[in-house]
């Protein structure tokens, strides 16, 4: 990951990122939140939770205080940022690595398939939920930080979870 040091940030975007009083990464609990929604999606098909989400991140005040002082590209490279640190947990976390109630940790084959088709459900109900600009700029970002944590085998584990998908066919995002 490529973060810079959060003392190193234009101050409008800290405080969209972390919150005024520094206290949690903002855009992370932004991934966490379109990533369990789009889990959901598959026990109750409705993509207005994904949608409200999107809507929501980027009518924040402190996300459009962002936008306007540092420009889109720069609270893009933050979004980027926080998926790679999303992954990145997953390759940490004790109970995403695992099965059995954490007692067989997943082989990293295993880990990087379950992230995979996780990225991959998470693309798919943004993709599908036919959010406009700027949320249409999403998906690539996701894939950014996947491939950022998992590299060229993490490529490989993506491909065949995408190509499942049928929204995501022709976006060429791997």
């Amino acid at each position: 990951m490529v973060e810079a040091p959060r003392d190193e940030l234009d101050p409008t975007l800290r405080r969209a990122r972390y919150g005024k009083r520094d206290d949690g990464d903002r855009f992370l609990g932004f991934w966490l939140t379109i990533l369990v929604h789009a889990r959901q999606d598959r026990l109750t098909p409705s993509l207005t939770q994904v949608r409200r989400a999107l809507d929501g991140f980027y009518a924040g005040r402190e996300v459009r205080a962002a936008v306007a002082a540092v420009g889109l590209p720069a609270v893009q490279d933050q979004l980027r940022d926080a998926a790679a640190v999303y992954f990145q947990t997953c390759l940490t976390d004790p109970q995403y690595s695992s099965v059995v109630w954490g007692m067989n940790r997943l082989q990293p084959d295993q880990l990087r398939a379950k992230a995979a088709k996780d990225a991959a459900t998470a693309l798919a109900a943004l993709v599908e939920c036919r959010a406009g600009s700027p949320a249409e700029e999403l998906p690539p970002l996701f894939v950014d930080g996947f491939l950022e944590v998992f590299g060229e085998p993490g490529r490989d584990a993506l491909r065949p979870a995408l190509a499942k998908r049928s929204s995501l066919a022709g976006l060429g995002l791997v």
